[in-house]
């Protein structure tokens, strides 16, 4: 008489720990690049809004035929940027100079109509270095008032990475590295 055996599937308890023990060095070997990729990723959005608020901010005044004034406010992670557009001429009168916005006040800081603003705290933890006197672009051109260039730098988190928003004398934002920082991918060095 024989006896059968039945074929056992499964994992033996030293196989399983392998396997935990593969899967644990492969897990702390990509830690830090989530953790460097989301420091740029925050970084790069904080950036990118900034520049989407400052090209706004230019065309509209050229669409409008009305200055617009950038300013910033804060320090640190706590800062905010907003755009106002000056008021429209009326009874045969001029149209008035565009003013600095307080970003912190949500009602402040209207072009068209709309809230042109980035809130303190929008981007948690992105830091600004010395802010840029307030802008303001020229409704006939969009060219900055007096013609100048400003710029701004943002850092991430971490404090590794920095980008730099640069607007040049004709009103035309771009994004790049500073010098002697690390690569972003996509951005090209100051």
């Amino acid at each position: 008489m024989q006896l059968q055996t039945r074929g056992m599937w499964g994992f033996t308890l030293i196989e399983l720990m392998a396997s935990v023990a593969v899967l644990a060095v492969v897990l702390a070997s990509a830690v830090p690049s989530f953790v460097d990729f989301f420091d740029k990723y925050r970084l790069r959005g904080a950036a990118e809004g900034a520049i989407t608020l400052i090209s706004s901010a230019r065309s509209e005044a050229v669409k409008n035929d009305l200055d617009v004034n950038i300013a910033m406010a804060g320090s640190g992670a706590t800062w905010c940027m907003g755009a106002n557009a000056a008021a429209q001429p009326s009874g045969g009168s001029p149209a008035t100079t565009a003013t600095e916005c307080d970003c912190t006040d949500t009602a402040a800081c209207l072009v068209s109509g709309q809230r042109a603003a980035i809130d303190v705290g929008a981007y948690p933890d992105v830091r600004v270095g010395s802010l840029p006197p307030a802008t303001t672009f020229d409704g006939k051109l969009g060219a900055i008032v007096p013609l100048g260039t400003r710029s701004l730098t943002l850092t991430s988190p971490r404090g590794k990475y920095d980008l730099a928003v640069e607007i040049n004398a004709l009103g035309q934002a771009r994004l790049c590295v500073p010098t002697g920082k690390p690569v972003i991918a996509g951005v090209s060095p100051c």
